[in-house]
């Protein structure tokens, strides 16, 4: 095999390969369908675009781990590799850290844009949202400056030869590891943040006990990204090590797997209602006539008479007989940007309207139709 030939992709690299194209082949379509269904209901908002942004730069982080993984991430000091290779390899680790970076903190934002959302009338919780949106953003401008400082200018990152030469300087690795620590800790403080809040503001909430706990359980799927952040802490210490490709590979699939729980995490609450929803159309397609609700304080008469009722001020009291469906009195609350505000109850009825009057000629009437309430 010639030297500047990529390596064959085995062993531990052919398993951080396979593991990141999972997690892109899993997050992308839960997110496409998040923002399907919020446009099909017409409350698309600053969140979806974040999340879908933070899809389209997570593809690409993939894409670039995929590629640096070719050409040797992964690979041993021991092992031989070309020094092109390496250069090659370091070159697309470094330009994915950007794009890492940048898409997991759009995740972060867009979960905080949807609390925010959910917390309108809650100023505690909206102080703490917004706390976690500055550290959030704080953190990003961190990470972002300093990994594009780490030298001067920014080649000498992957082309090393450029120091030797005297032609660039970098970052002491006591600074480095310094800086990787901070962003580390910021990274998993925002990691809990964004898994906590949720959980919080639903149990603030009138839910029953049952959906509390199951809603709860969905969004704590969202504290696994800190078990990643946690997991990478280790090959913190050996990123100037003999084995720089191997140790960075190590971070690359923890960060990848980070990014694509933070995408699944945020879109679980729109899926489930999603999911609930169709549930619950099926259970109404095949409900039945089965109780009659009667309104007023008297029996209705046996009437001789079926005609039209013409005239409504005629003096005399009203009885109405109302027929409903057994499931179609669920009652559905109305999507926070709807117009309307409250909960609605849709269903069909059959009334039976009788009209007693002292005067002669008097008639009764029989309508049907639908009616849609809504209680505020």
């Amino acid at each position: 095999m010639d030297d500047t030939s990529p390596p064959p992709l085995k062993g531990y690299r052919l398993q951080i390969f396979i593991a990141s194209i999972a997690c892109a082949l899993i997050s992308a379509p839960v997110v496409v369908l998040r923002v399907y269904v919020r446009r099909s209901e017409k409350i698309l908002w600053w969140d979806d675009g974040l999340m879908l942004v933070g899809l389209i730069l997570y593809l690409v982080e993939v894409a670039l781990s995929s590629i640096s993984i070719w050409y040797g991430l992964g690979m041993k000091g021991d092992e031989n590799l070309a020094e092109s290779l390496q250069m090659m390899a370091t070159e697309y680790s470094m330009i994915w850290s950007f794009f890492y970076t940048t898409s997991l903190h759009m995740v972060k934002c867009a979960i905080c844009i949807t609390l925010l959302r959910l917390t309108k009338t809650m100023k505690y919780f909206r102080l703490s949202v917004f706390a976690l949106l500055s550290i959030t953003i704080s953190s990003f401008l961190i990470v972002f400056v300093s990994t594009i400082t780490i030298c001067v200018p920014l080649d000498a990152t992957w082309k090393p030869y450029l120091i030797q030469q005297g032609k660039a300087s970098c970052q002491s690795g006591d600074a480095r590891t310094g800086l990787l620590y901070v962003t580390t800790i910021l990274t998993i403080v925002t990691d809990i943040s964004c898994a906590i809040l949720p959980a919080l503001i639903v149990w603030r909430t009138q839910l029953e006990l049952k959906t509390k706990l199951l809603v709860s359980l969905l969004l704590s799927f969202g504290s696994f990204a800190s078990v990643c952040t946690m997991i990478r802490v280790p090959y913190i210490t050996d990123y100037d090590s003999n084995n720089p490709l191997y140790v960075m590979a190590h971070v690359v699939l923890w960060c990848n797997v980070e990014t694509a729980v933070g995408l699944i995490a945020g879109s679980i609450p729109v899926l489930q209602k999603l999911i609930m929803r169709r549930i619950k159309k099926s259970q109404t397609s095949h409900a039945t006539p089965l109780d009659i609700v009667t309104i007023g304080s008297t029996p209705p008469p046996k009437l001789r008479d079926r005609g039209v009722f013409r005239n409504p001020t005629d003096t005399g009291f009203s009885i109405a007989s109302v027929h409903a469906n057994r499931r179609s009195r669920d009652w559905e609350r109305l999507e926070e940007d709807s117009s309307l505000r409250g909960i609605r109850a849709d269903y069909t009825y059959e009334v039976e309207l009788s009209q007693v009057s002292t005067l002669p000629g008097s008639t009764a009437s029989r309508s049907q139709g639908s009616r849609s309430e809504a209680i505020r």
